[in-house]
C-alpha cells in the first residue's frame, strides 16, 4: 500500500508556475483595457454622436463613420479610432502574454511551443497592431491612413487570421481555456468584424442596414471581453491548483 501511496505521489501533476500565474494575470488585464476602451469607442459612436444626429438627414449608419477599418470617405468621430487604435495595440500585447502563458505552463514542451505556438501567435499579433495603426493614423491624419494601400497590409491581415485560428486549435489542445480565449480574439480580427456587422448585429438589430447595422463594433468589444473573461477563469484555476 506505501509503495501504491508513493507512485500516486509521483504520478501527481506539479502545480504551475509562478510565471504562468503573473501571465495569466497580465493577459486578462491586457484584454480588459482593450474591451474598455472598445465599448468607450462604440459608445461615443452610437450613442454620443447619435443623440446629435436624431431628426436629422445624417445617420449615424452611414459608412463614414466606421472607425474599425477607417476608408473611404472616412470622417472622424471623437474618441472611436482613436482608442480603438490603441485597443487593439493593447490587445497585440495581451496575445504575446497569452503566448508567454502557455509556454510557461507548458514548460517541457517550449521548444515545442517555440517552433509552432510563438511563430502563429507573433503573426496574429502583427495583424492586430496593423489594424490598430492604421485607425490611430487615421484619426491623427483625419482621413484613412495610406497602409491599405499596399497588398502586403492586406496579406499580413489575412495571414494574421489564419494564424489566430490556428494558434487557438494548438493551444486547445493543451490547454483549452486559453485556446478558448484565443478563439474569442477572432470576433475582433477584420473578418469578425465583418460577421458581426452582416450577422450578428442584424440579428440583434433585427434588420440590416446598408452601411452600417447599429452596434457592430459593440460585438466586437464584447468577443474581447469574452477573451479576458476566460483569461480570468485561467487564472483563477491555476491560483487554486497552486493552493493544493
Amino acid at each position: 500500500m506505501m509503495l501504491f501511496d508513493k507512485l500516486g505521489e509521483i504520478e501527481r501533476p506539479a502545480p504551475p508556475r509562478k510565471a504562468a500565474l503573473v501571465f495569466a494575470a497580465l493577459t486578462a488585464v491586457l484584454l480588459i483595457a482593450s474591451a474598455v476602451l472598445q465599448f468607450r469607442a462604440s459608445a461615443a459612436r452610437w450613442i454620443d454622436f447619435g443623440r446629435t444626429v436624431e431628426g436629422n438627414e445624417l445617420s449615424v449608419e452611414s459608412d463614414q463613420y466606421d472607425y474599425y477599418f477607417p476608408d473611404g470617405e472616412f470622417f472622424p468621430l471623437e474618441n472611436t479610432a482613436f482608442p480603438l487604435g490603441i485597443a487593439l495595440m493593447i490587445q497585440a500585447l495581451g496575445l504575446l502574454c497569452l503566448l508567454a502563458t502557455l509556454a510557461a505552463l507548458r514548460e517541457r514542451s517550449t521548444r515545442a511551443i517555440l517552433f509552432t505556438a510563438l511563430p502563429l501567435g507573433v503573426l496574429a499579433a502583427i495583424g492586430f497592431a496593423l489594424l490598430g495603426l492604421h485607425a490611430l493614423l487615421s484619426a491623427l491624419e483625419g482621413q484613412p491612413s495610406a497602409l491599405p494601400g499596399s497588398g502586403l497590409f492586406h496579406l499580413a491581415l489575412l495571414i494574421g487570421f489564419l494564424a489566430l485560428c490556428a494558434l487557438s486549435i494548438l493551444c486547445c489542445l493543451s490547454v483549452p481555456l486559453l485556446g478558448l480565449a484565443a478563439a474569442f480574439l477572432l470576433g475582433s480580427t477584420l473578418v469578425g468584424y465583418f460577421l458581426s456587422s452582416y450577422l450578428l448585429a442584424p440579428l440583434l438589430a433585427g434588420y440590416v442596414s446598408h452601411p452600417t447595422t447599429p452596434g457592430t463594433e459593440t460585438i466586437v468589444a464584447l468577443s474581447t471581453a469574452a477573451a479576458a473573461i476566460t483569461m480570468l477563469s485561467v487564472l483563477i484555476s491555476l491560483a487554486s491548483q497552486r493552493r493544493k
